[in-house]
């Protein structure tokens, strides 16, 4: 590499000598370095005289070619660094559409502002789905219900959002302008499997005992189902914030004495090496 950037010194300067005083190396070092490149390559890059040195026809070809891989070669090194310091590369998220929120939204954005050269691609999919995916390194991170079981991953919270009970415009409950816990005990209640789960009514204190119906589906299925009479629907405050519910449905929102929250986590691999995943948890920490 030095042969090469100094060959090019040689040529820009139109001699050794000078080449040598702006190199700040010896005359007879850069001579010998540049002969043995030409001896390695076959051909006699400089016409050599008292008056300095001139290119040959093989030499000018040979010094163009060089100056164009020693640019891209610069560029790949920058390119290297800035994926190294997690500035470029891509961040592979797995959610499901229920955790389509605001505060996803502004997370994302805020990274997105900071690491505008980092793609980031969205997988949409099941929970568990995506934490075995983190763990083969098909995704970077999954984000995912606080209170799941979660082995072999690390786990960090992100944001918290209140729960909202959707239901019927006609329904008797509709009237208030929250819904308490004690109030569902006739109620059959749909939570989307794999998003808000129902550990978070299980560990409502003072709970009545509630019947909770599991749904393989997200809020759009859960709505339908609610207009279908087959029940109401525990759902995270942001899924809400970026749908539109049926023009027969509302949505109160859930308390227990206090208001009902549910946690959303990031979960990555601790031995995933890719920086734009470690910057990404970093500025995560932050956000909450």
């Amino acid at each position: 590499m030095t042969s090469l950037r100094w060959s090019i010194a040689v040529a820009s300067a139109g001699g050794f000598r000078k080449a040598a005083d702006a190199l700040g190396v010896e005359q007879s070092a850069l001579s010998r370095r540049v002969r043995a490149l030409e001896d390695e390559i076959g051909v006699s890059l400089f016409h050599r005289g008292p008056g300095g040195a001139a290119l040959t026809f093989a030499g000018a070809a040979f010094v163009a070619s060089v100056e164009t891989a020693l640019a891209v070669l610069s560029e790949a090194v920058a390119d290297a660094r800035d994926a190294g310091r997690g500035r470029r590369g891509r961040l592979r998220i797995g959610l499901t559409p229920s955790f389509l929120s605001a505060a996803l939204y502004a997370l994302l954005a805020r990274f997105r502002d900071a690491h505008p050269e980092v793609q980031i691609e969205l997988i949409a999919g099941e929970a568990q789905s995506h934490l075995a995916a983190v763990a083969d390194r098909r995704l970077d991170l999954a984000v995912l219900p606080g209170g799941m079981t979660v082995s072999g991953l690390d786990v960090s919270e992100l944001w918290r959002e209140p729960l909202h009970i959707v239901l019927p415009r006609t329904h008797p409950l509709a009237r208030a302008d929250r819904i308490d816990v004690e109030d569902l005990a006739s109620q059959t209640l749909l939570v989307s499997q794999g998003d808000v789960g129902d550990d978070v009514l299980g560990r409502t204190p003072s709970k009545p005992a509630l019947r909770i119906k599991v749904v393989g589906a997200g809020l759009a299925v859960l709505a339908a189902q609610v207009e279908l009479g087959l029940g109401l629907a525990v759902v995270a405050s942001g899924a809400l914030d970026t749908s539109i519910l049926p023009p027969g449905l509302t949505h109160r929102p859930l308390c227990s004495g206090d208001g009902l929250t549910v946690g959303f986590a990031a979960a990555w691999y601790h031995r995933n090496d890719n920086p734009a995943l470690r910057r990404f948890v970093s500025s995560a920490r932050r956000f909450v």
